[in-house]
């Protein structure tokens, strides 16, 4: 696993996953509860940090942080 930054692309409330738009690569899936700092809201547009995985699925997001 490597740390990578990206901002966060489409987020679906109701289903509780999205996108995050890495600085290089492709689109990387999360799920709400992967981000390890206490948020009560997704917000478009926001930086993070994560931890990247690639999935039989394709390229997923761990242990998200917000960077504000």
């Amino acid at each position: 696993m490597s740390k990578e930054t990206g901002t966060i692309h489409h987020y679906n409330q109701l289903k509780g996953f999205g996108f995050i738009r890495r600085d290089k690569g492709k689109d990387v899936f999360f799920f709400f509860a992967d981000f390890i700092n206490d948020t009560s809201d997704v917000v478009i547009g926001e930086t993070v940090e994560f931890e990247f995985r690639k999935e039989p699925k394709g390229p997923r997001a761990y242990k998200i942080k917000n960077l504000g």
